[in-house]
């Protein structure tokens, strides 16, 4: 039969006061009559209960943090959706006012850019409730070439400044949706141009080995297996370590930037439930380069 002495007592007490609520006195059950097995026992059900009370304060601490993430969230996307429907509006009364056709050719493009742009917020905020609901996310993969998606991105950006795209002859098609890659491109080029205040670079490369992530069809890929990956680079303040650790996060924002902080959280979902991967590597002060990697087509 084994009773716990003073020193064992004193021990625990001593761990238990500078946080360590995991240590427990050791307390044969058949020493429960003896007054040091007593005050043992009652040591460890005290120590039971501070750490089920500490666990719960940790969740509601979490829980908290949550709710005034998704307010913030509720707020960016609010403020943000302000000016497109401003300039919408404004087109509504310009082309009900005016039957100039050079006003009508003026105004059209201005609204076409704003409807796009409310697109991508509807479209952002389905993708992060499906992601909270554990639903996935609906693509459309096909078989697709990585190049004409990537130029037809940069076209979308040709107002900002040329972004130069290197690639070799020929690649293989991969297995994605299209509407999707367009996606997280659009993404990686708006926070290039918002940090690095100015166009990034793109390069296109065949690779092998296995990528690790969700898949579509059977989503076996093996070592010798062929991906393409899509390299945007920027030339901006570059991430620490722990900013490249959680850039990826949910609601997470670079520095003081606006912005719902969701960008990057989904594009890294929409690659992973490609089959594919979304990675960053970066030194700060020399800009960083964000991978985007795709399962070759069959």
């Amino acid at each position: 039969m084994k009773v716990p002495d003073l020193e064992a007592l004193l021990d625990v007490i001593s761990l238990a006061c500078i946080g360590d609520l995991q240590a427990r006195v050791d307390v044969d059950e058949r020493a429960l009559d003896d007054p040091m097995g007593m005050i043992g026992n009652a040591v460890n059900v005290l120590l039971d209960d501070l750490e089920y009370r500490q666990r719960e304060r940790e969740e509601a601490l979490r829980r908290v943090a949550g709710m005034e993430a998704k307010q913030e969230f509720l707020a960016y996307l609010s403020h943000d959706m302000q000016t497109p429907m401003a300039v919408l509006l404004g087109g509504v009364t310009v082309l009900r006012n005016s039957d100039s056709p050079a006003d009508v050719a003026a105004t059209l493009p201005l609204m076409e850019q704003a409807m796009e742009r409310l697109q991508r917020f509807v479209r952002q905020f389905l993708d992060l409730a499906r992601l909270e609901a554990d639903r996935g996310l609906v693509l459309e993969p096909m078989p697709m070439d990585v190049a004409v998606v990537v130029e037809r991105v940069v076209d979308l950006f040709a107002d900002d400044g040329r972004i130069p795209v290197s690639a070799p002859a020929s690649l293989p098609l991969v297995t994605a949706d299209p509407m999707r890659v367009e996606q997280i491109l659009a993404n990686l080029f708006s926070n290039a141009l918002k940090y690095a205040k100015a166009p990034p670079s793109v390069a296109l490369v065949a690779v092998g080995g296995a990528i690790v992530g969700g898949a579509i069809g059977d989503g076996a890929i093996g070592d010798d297996a062929i991906a393409v990956e899509i390299r945007v680079t920027d030339r901006g303040p570059g991430l620490t370590a722990q900013e490249c650790a959680r850039v990826f996060d949910k609601f997470e924002r670079g520095g003081t930037a606006s912005g719902a902080g969701l960008g990057l959280y989904i594009s890294r979902a929409l690659a992973e439930a490609h089959g594919g991967a979304l990675t960053v590597d970066s030194v700060p002060g020399e800009g960083a380069t964000f991978t985007l990697r795709l399962p070759a087509a069959g």
